[in-house]
């Protein structure tokens, strides 16, 4: 077939049109790529990325937030600390970061105190935070500092054998405590013995197992605080005080079934008593919407609430159905039913009540009380087993209105390490250092005899 001049041009300009059409699709396609990242993590939970939880806190960030990373272009963790900024960055446009070499800016170093190489300095409307050990569950930690508006002050009755946040002892809160104090929160214990009132700064009033009963006018104090409107956290054993707190039982128009939770499921799982209250399946509440692992109560009791339209109650912790509160011994074989006063499951173990109240000002806000039949389960021997950490954490967070700031708490990813043990290691030492090399050894003298026979 013969081209003309005319054709060729045709073809030249079809070529031509393709081309410049193709650049300009190439072009669209990065500037969407660019505007509009999209990438897939397929590596084990997901550890090139951010987690859910941090994602969900990022996205409550309504105003910029500068990260700034003083790293040298020595530092070998330089570009792992750019990538994990970079998926912040992403993930929420308010997020500015910018990462600055420490030599190059003395004055900086001065003015933030910056003394680390690798520190990272993050501001967030007037206020910052400063980390040198830097990775997803610090920042997102940091973050959450941030986000808080205004201090936490949490208050702990003190004074009757309550436990302390202080003291390391085993059924003590020292644990928690410093949990909370490194997510913002303000720590600090009160003897009514020694002040005429509670503070009215306090955002949440702890209440944690009394063992020496309080006094008619520290009840009244706490009554006092409730109307008001304040906010509580009850944390009460079996075996608190009961004298005086009865009465603060009836003004929340709550009751403490007798006897100690038995759940047979503890058994199943491996643990030597009956007295343990395994939670697995949650209610739909804010404080437990995120738990997707059991929770541990040693010897819990029952709560029962009788009001009517004073308070809004929401249970948040229920027992199996198969549990009851055994009111007898604890000892030898225990049966449900042989008392009287034994109620079959599932029981509440927490609830949490709530009403709108107008303050001093004409204010109206949401009052806030959660009351738990256990004070062990965020005790420092029991909070690191199963989502006892997430619920303490995620209570106070319920409790002191920062909602948007529940079940914060990003974990590593499982996979960083190789986990073999003492069989596999052997297994694959004989086969790398003995079998493989005799293998490759007799493969070649059978080659070598192979060809000197031919």
């Amino acid at each position: 077939m013969r081209v003309d001049s005319r054709q060729r041009l045709q073809y030249r300009i079809q070529s031509g049109v393709f081309l410049v059409l193709f650049i300009a699709l190439l072009a669209v396609v990065a500037w969407i790529t660019e505007r509009y990242p999209f990438t897939i993590d397929m590596s084990a939970n997901e550890r090139n990325s951010l987690s859910q939880e941090s994602a969900r806190l990022v996205a409550g960030i309504e105003h910029p937030l500068e990260v700034t990373l003083f790293v040298s272009p020595v530092n070998d963790s330089k570009p792992l600390l750019e990538a994990l900024f970079e998926r912040y960055r992403l993930l929420q446009p308010n997020i500015e970061f910018q990462s600055l070499n420490p030599d190059l800016h003395p004055d900086l170093l001065r003015t933030h105190d910056i003394r680390y190489d690798g520190e990272v300095l993050l501001e967030y409307r007037g206020r910052s935070e400063k980390l040198s050990q830097v990775d997803e569950a610090a920042v997102s930690s940091a973050i959450q500092r941030l986000l808080r508006q205004g201090e936490r002050w949490l208050v702990f009755l003190d004074g009757h054998g309550e436990r302390s946040p202080y003291r390391e002892a085993n059924h003590d809160y020292s644990l928690l405590a410093t949990k909370l104090a490194s997510k913002g929160y303000s720590i600090e214990s009160l003897n009514l013995t020694q002040t005429s009132s509670i503070p009215q700064n306090t955002n949440v009033l702890v209440l944690a197992s009394p063992r020496v009963a309080l006094l008619p006018g520290e009840i009244e104090l706490l009554r006092k605080h409730i109307d008001r409107g304040g906010n509580l956290l009850w944390l009460a054993d079996p075996d608190q005080a009961s004298e005086g707190l009865n009465l603060l039982a009836e003004h929340l128009t709550i009751e403490f079934l007798p006897g100690i939770i038995v759940d047979p499921n503890s058994q199943l799982m491996g643990l030597d008593r009956a007295d343990f209250a395994l939670v697995g399946e949650y209610p739909r509440h804010p404080v437990t919407q995120n738990l997707a692992s059991l929770s541990l109560f040693p010897q819990a009791q029952a709560i029962e609430f009788y009001g009517e339209d004073s308070w809004q109650q929401q249970i948040f912790l229920r027992s199996d159905s198969r549990s009851w509160n055994e009111t007898g011994e604890l000892r030898g074989e225990i049966f449900n039913g042989d008392h009287d006063d034994e109620n079959q499951g599932p029981l509440n173990i927490g609830l949490t009540l709530a009403r709108s109240h107008e303050n001093d000002d004409g204010e109206i806000y949401n009052q806030r009380i959660a009351i738990v039949g256990d004070a062990d389960f965020l005790s420092n021997r029991y909070l690191g087993n199963g989502s006892n950490l997430d619920i303490g954490i995620n209570l106070l967070n319920w409790l002191s209105h920062d909602d948007q700031l529940i079940a914060i708490s990003p974990r590593p990813a499982p996979d960083t390490r190789l986990e073999l043990s003492s069989e596999k290691q052997i297994s694959i030492a004989l086969f790398f250092l003995l079998l493989l090399p005799l293998g490759l050894v007799v493969s070649g003298l059978r080659i070598w005899l192979k060809r000197r026979k031919r």
